[in-house]
């Protein structure tokens, strides 16, 4: 797990280090919180700036016992992915929630760390398809010289991997590059073209290998995390640049007839 928060800027060299990012997160971080029948579950989620996040869980018993039960790395996406069938597995206890299904009228799986399970609440959960806002935290990147076919896989049966690990290989629609406000580290959001999706995926520049360019194939494993996006939170997010519309088309409607 502390390997991913290297692609958000931040350095977990130890079990130490790791510990203080979570007592900071919880200091510094938005409360929000979710009722469970065996206790409750305390989000903080520390917004660092250009959409990259530190959440830690607490997790309260029924005796009022509170522990920490996670510390993760985030980055909220900036466009919408709808996921129909689905289902999440929840371990209260661990402050963990696994969101599984498919991207809607598609063949394609996806299985992913669910953030803001406390921030959204349970009205989200009553719905046969979920839109939520991937992105992909990359362990390593490299640009290809050459086109690939497009490639989503997972690796949860290599054991050394994380249930919502992915191996990825796809097209460069998009990149820009980001820094982290809180530890300076350069970093790169990329928007690949995959098989039946798109999909971000957030790298340090220290873990790419290669130069990007629109149109390369970047191939990658990653850590697939996601938000649920309410009706509540949806106006406060960005998508992003829609590239089915022209520019023409926008710059039309400010045309003054003389």
């Amino acid at each position: 797990m502390e390997i991913a928060f290297e692609a958000i800027g931040l350095e977990i060299p130890n079990e130490k280090a790791f510990h203080n990012l979570a007592q900071n997160a919880g200091k510094r971080g938005e409360i929000s919180c979710v009722p469970r029948k065996s206790g409750m579950l305390h989000g903080r989620c520390w917004r660092l700036g250009e959409g990259l996040e530190v959440w830690t869980v607490l997790y309260e018993s029924e005796t009022g016992e509170i522990f920490q039960a996670d510390c993760r790395p985030g980055f909220r996406a900036r466009f919408a992915q709808r996921l129909s069938p689905w289902i999440m597995t929840e371990f209260d206890e661990e402050g963990e929630a696994l969101v599984h299904g498919f991207i809607e009228d598609t063949d394609t799986e996806v299985l992913f760390e669910l953030q803001n399970l406390t921030e959204v609440g349970t009205k989200n959960f009553q719905q046969n398809a979920l839109t939520v806002g991937l992105c992909g935290l990359a362990y390593q990147a490299e640009v290809l010289s050459k086109r690939e076919n497009a490639l989503w896989k997972s690796l949860n049966k290599n054991l050394l991997k994380h249930e919502n690990d992915w191996q990825l290989r796809g097209e460069i629609l998009a990149f820009n590059s980001i820094s982290n406000p809180y530890s300076g580290s350069n970093l790169y959001w990329v928007y690949l073209a995959l098989n039946d999706f798109e999909l971000e995926v957030l790298v340090n520049q220290r873990a790419l290998c290669g130069e990007l360019s629109v149109g390369a194939f970047l191939k990658a494993d990653v850590w697939l995390q996601g938000h649920i996006l309410s009706e509540q939170f949806r106006p406060n997010l960005y998508e992003g640049i829609d590239f089915s519309v022209s520019p023409a088309d926008f710059w039309k409607k400010f045309k003054r007839l003389n």
